[in-house]
């Protein structure tokens, strides 16, 4: 283990450059041609022989001293967000409308480092470097691991870091079972015949009708959460574009995040009724619709104690932090974690005084937590 963690730390300036080089140059979604053929051409450096697949990312396989365990997968996200970035850094996005708010290019960066040290030193079982387009909204790892060869694999344990910003930089926060939470979408439509905003009486209003839905959803989750924890967040409202006219439709975007099917179930039910109420109580009509996200992150219990054992026995141990409660984040890496046993941690990345999350504008990491992220996937392709 000592080994793995110089080996990190001599490679920390080279992930540097990576990560400095793929923040200036994000690219948003699933199709990443940029993102995807820099990763490529790192790996191929490294005497690898990646396999490439539009929109579902890129693979290496590295072969082990002996190949007769488990595979171990190492997974990194690629893509950036639809974000202005208001960081001030040196190597802020060249890229208009797109921002790695989210870390992903220290994910890349710290498994590229990974990817180099385990073909210098192979681990005695097979790795799959697995670098994913798509995680923001896309379900990118569905198409990731249905492309690629290299996934092909029956037996396999998968592991993950996701950087946090508002963490102390360098801890490494864990927790068996769920880890991050279910998450979906959700749209609600309010229908009236609008008109003059002199006479109001005359008219069904999608604007009161979307303000009685989001004060009553607050209401709800209250409610619901003392049984556990949830969350409903409309994030979105388009009604009207004039002050004299009353609009005749109205929008509401948001996301639910649960942490077990039967309080998703739960919440689902009340936000339509809510939306209902909202609908009869201004003269409007009202439609819900659900838009299903993401499954839950669950990390397989033996493998999160094999983790902290090893993780405990090194000098990173003391950053070793369990975590009170799950995210409610969400994260596709839960389709990795559906196929094989393994587990994802929160790697710490905060930056002094920087109180920024993830997906803010202004979110920063410290890239000194980058050798900390190395070191973690070598010690789970050495078998935690």
């Amino acid at each position: 283990m000592t080994d793995r963690l110089t080996q990190a730390r001599d490679l920390q300036a080279e992930m540097v450059e990576h990560r400095r080089h793929l923040h200036a140059e994000p690219e948003v979604g699933l199709d990443l041609p940029d993102t995807s053929a820099y990763v490529e051409r790192v790996l191929r450096d490294c005497g690898l022989e990646p396999e490439r697949h539009p929109g579902a990312g890129v693979t290496a396989h590295i072969r082990g001293s002996h190949g007769v365990g488990p595979v171990t997968v190492l997974r990194s996200d690629m893509d950036a967000l639809p974000l202005e970035e208001e960081t001030a850094l040196p190597f802020s996005s060249r890229r208009r409308g797109a921002m790695h708010a989210c870390g992903h290019d220290l994910h890349m960066a710290m498994l590229l480092g990974a990817a180099k040290c385990l073909v210098e030193t192979p681990p005695a079982d097979d790795v799959v470097v697995v670098f994913q387009p798509g995680e923001e909204s896309d379900r990118g790892a569905v198409p990731t691991l249905a492309a690629h060869r290299n996934l092909d694999i029956a037996d396999a344990r998968a592991f993950a870091i996701h950087v946090h910003a508002t963490w102390p930089a360098h801890s490494i926060n864990h927790t068996a079972g769920t880890f991050m939470a279910y998450g979906d979408w959700f749209r609600v439509d309010f229908t009236g015949p609008g008109g003059h905003a002199s006479q109001p009486q005359l008219a069904g209003n999608p604007v009161e009708a979307g303000a009685h839905f989001v004060l009553a959803a607050r209401e709800l989750v209250a409610s619901l959460s003392a049984e556990e924890h949830l969350v409903a967040t409309v994030t979105e409202s388009v009604m009207g574009n004039t002050v004299n006219v009353i609009p005749a439709h109205g929008r509401l975007r948001g996301t639910i995040r649960t942490l077990s099917p039967t309080q998703r179930q739960n919440l689902v039910s009340g936000l339509r009724r809510l939306a209902s109420a909202a609908a009869d109580r201004t003269g409007t009509q009202a439609a819900f619709q659900l838009i299903e996200g993401y499954p839950a992150v669950v990390n397989d219990a033996a493998y999160v104690e094999r983790l902290v054992a090893a993780v405990g026995r090194t000098s990173l141990g003391p950053g070793l932090a369990a975590m009170s409660a799950p995210s409610m984040v969400i994260e596709d890496f839960a389709y990795f974690l559906q196929q094989w046993p393994g587990a994802m941690v929160y790697l710490g990345a905060q930056v002094e005084g920087s109180s920024a999350f993830n997906h803010a504008p202004d979110a920063v990491f410290d890239e000194a937590v980058l050798t900390t992220g190395a070191a973690l996937h070598l010690m789970a392709a050495d078998g935690f």
